[in-house]
């Protein structure tokens, strides 16, 4: 197989940029999936195209929709009858190229080869309607950086794409940046890349959202207290989304706090309640830290009462987990 290791995988998937608030055919599934309420855009999706199957904005949608979910054909299928019914979308061409980029990671050589030449032909043709389009620069930023050098691999390039998004996107190029510090840079490094997205805009969710997670999930030495602060501020920002929860879920576990996590998980079910990641984050931190076993289990056994929200470990992530502590 050609490996493309995490060539678009972000955590939550960086691609998944601003793209799909900027195009004209806005639907009520825009918002949901937006702010991470796949299943419920879901059922929106299918009405419309029951309604008009050639829809080519639901199709973009369902095909993100899809991927959250690791349907790679579905999404694929869809996005590729978008772009055929609307050539001049940047925002579809650019998420054929992400399926065909996802999708090679997980083919034989000869196929993979042929996807990255498709992916390649789907970047350029966004970049010819939309110089400097977001979510397409991340894409080819991504394959740059992680493709090995016999299929394009150039992390220079990539470093380069980086900064033209800072240019002309700050917020989605501080978080680029962010990323690709995470392959061999300090933490500072990271932590820095980070702030300037914050910075750049404060009332961009995403950007709190990698901050917070960098302080509770990937930094060497966890920062519960920055953790928390950030949590909040995105609790502020929308109380509605699971990710302001799961950061708090996460760094309460850490901290033992345990009153504190009962709280915020009870918060959890009232202000998201169809996205149970708090539940799973706060046990793989419990599990980890071999502490309160028992609320664990429970934790885990609630979040596998009902499908996982897009982009959330699934099913099968949980059940391993859950093997450790039965």
């Amino acid at each position: 197989m050609l490996r493309l290791p995490q060539a678009l995988s972000l955590s939550l998937s960086l691609i998944l940029a601003a793209s799909a608030a900027s195009l004209p055919h806005a639907t009520s599934a825009e918002p949901l999936i937006e702010a991470g309420h796949y299943k419920r855009a879901r059922a929106v999706l299918a009405a419309r195209l029951q309604e008009n199957p050639n829809d080519a904005y639901a199709l973009y949608l369902t095909s993100k929709d899809k991927q959250s979910l690791g349907d790679l054909r579905g999404a694929t299928a869809a996005a590729e009858k978008a772009v055929a019914l609307d050539p001049r979308s940047a925002d579809f061409h650019a998420q054929l190229a992400e399926c065909y980029a996802y999708t090679a990671e997980k083919s034989s050589w000869v196929r993979a080869l042929s996807l990255v030449h498709q992916m390649k032909d789907q970047i350029n043709a966004a970049l010819s309607v939309q110089p400097h389009h977001t979510d397409t620069l991340l894409v080819a930023m991504m394959f740059y950086f992680h493709a090995p050098k016999l299929a394009g691999g150039d992390r220079q390039k990539a470093h380069e794409i980086a900064q033209e998004i800072v240019t002309h996107d700050p917020r989605w190029g501080y978080l680029a940046q962010a990323r690709l510090a995470q392959e061999g840079a300090s933490d500072a490094q990271i932590e820095t890349a980070l702030k300037q997205a914050v910075q750049a805009d404060p009332t961009h969710y995403r950007a709190t959202y990698e901050l917070a997670r960098f302080y509770c999930c990937v930094a060497k030495s966890p920062n519960v207290t920055q953790a928390e602060r950030a949590g909040r501020q995105l609790l502020t920002l929308d109380a509605s989304r699971g990710g302001g929860y799961a950061i708090l879920a996460s760094a309460y576990a850490t901290a033992h706090r345990w009153s504190d996590l009962d709280a915020v998980i009870d918060a959890s079910l009232k202000g998201a309640s169809d996205d149970l990641a708090p539940f799973y984050e706060a046990a793989k931190v419990l599990i980890a830290e071999n502490q309160e076993l028992p609320r664990a289990q429970k934790y885990l056994h609630t979040y596998l009462s009902q499908e996982p929200e897009g982009r959330q470990p699934g099913w099968a992530e949980a059940k391993v987990l859950l093997k450790r502590v039965q």
